[in-house]
């Protein structure tokens, strides 16, 4: 309890502070704001739980760049017993142009970087959007969350080039929020952006851990064909321990996305390995793998309406039903500013009538 009152001072006085510091023309803003309600059958009733992610961006200053993130974050807004006030995410202050080179220092604590996500690159170059859909809660409303092969969490800096305006390294050394106090890690990540090619790399260690260290590595690779054919990659090793874990598939988190773009109408091909450990833990689902086809009309990146129905097949080795097979009709709609999505799920293997359905209502605000 104790803990949690300090804690919450340093929030406020960090918050004060950025607040207080009209130099620097501090502004309050919402870079994300969504919810998503899942109806699910459960013991012969309709259970509704909604998820919501809001985030809240204080920064200010382009010299000396200062930056806070404040977070609320919950799978079940109803639920009265869960805990829904703000909470620390992130915090970093940045000097760029050092020495009147193109090279940013930050000092940073908290969730500051997702790694091999393909994100960074309508955010960072305004490109389109070239991320896969297969990612975060509409697809794993349960267990793991994948999005994106590794992430940067802790407490330490990172060093920043901007040679060239298309190619961004960074490397980070940070004590690592994941394994924990005592323990760090480094990674180098680097952006390449071009008309046709898109990739982001990685490549990581942590230490001290077991006998000589452990290490990872990713990568995403993106291409478009001019005659409307897109293929896109994220292939890498969260973790291995070259003392202990044998180098083999098991280790990799692996999806695989063709795409064919006709006109208005797309079909997308998505493989994807789930891998044995997962943001320095193991997952206990080693040897799934999903295979989703997504027929779509229209683009929700351009087109006020769109819609099209998936096909999914998952196999496990780890849950009773072994494999599992859903048709999931889906509808999006563009107004105002606000992303509406609406999806069913109906598992046609096994079948089951009393868990035949489940649906997600999603509203994402654009700001």
């Amino acid at each position: 309890m104790k803990k949690r009152i300090i804690l919450k001072g340093i929030l406020l006085t960090l918050t004060f502070l950025f607040l207080s510091v009209s130099l620097w023309g501090a502004d309050l803003l919402v870079p994300e704001m969504e919810l998503i309600t899942r109806g699910y059958i459960e013991d012969g009733s309709l259970n509704l739980g909604t998820r919501g992610t809001f985030d809240f961006l204080i920064a200010g200053g382009y010299k000396f760049g200062g930056r806070i993130v404040l977070n609320i974050e919950s799978d079940y807004l109803e639920d009265l017993t869960t805990d829904k006030s703000l909470q620390f995410k992130a915090a970093s202050i940045t000097v760029r142009d050092i020495f009147s080179l193109p090279v940013n220092l930050s000092y940073f604590t908290g969730s500051i970087a997702t790694l091999c996500t393909g994100d960074i690159f309508p955010e960072q170059f305004g490109t389109e959007r070239i991320a896969t859909r297969y990612r975060g809660y509409v697809y794993f409303p349960e267990g793991i969350r994948y999005d994106g092969i590794s992430a940067v969490s802790g407490t330490g800096l990172a060093i920043s080039s901007t040679f060239a305006e298309n190619f961004i390294t960074t490397g980070y050394i940070y004590q690592d929020a994941y394994l924990g106090t005592g323990k760090y890690s480094a990674d180098l990540h680097t952006i390449l952006n071009l008309e046709l090619i898109k990739l982001e790399a990685f490549i990581g260690s942590s230490f001290p851990m077991a006998t000589s260290g452990i290490y990872r590595g990713g990568l995403l690779l993106f291409y478009k064909t001019e005659s409307g054919g897109e293929f896109l990659t994220q292939i890498g090793v969260p973790r291995w321990d070259p003392m202990k874990d044998p180098f083999n598939i098991d280790l990799f988190y692996f999806l695989f996305e063709p795409r064919v773009k006709l006109n208005k109408f797309s079909v997308i091909l998505t493989l994807f390995w789930h891998p044995n450990y997962y943001l320095q833990s193991l997952t206990n689902e080693l040897g799934s793998v999903d295979i989703n086809v997504n027929f779509l009309i229209g683009s929700p990146e351009v087109s006020p309406l769109s819609g099209g129905i998936e096909n999914s097949l998952k196999f496990s080795t780890t849950r009773d039903e072994q494999f599992q097979a859903f048709i999931s009709p889906y509808f999006s709609a563009v107004t105002s500013g606000v992303l509406w999505n609406f999806k069913v799920n109906t598992k046609v293997f096994p079948f089951v009538p009393e868990n035949l359905f489940e649906f997600f209502v999603g509203v994402k605000a654009e700001f």
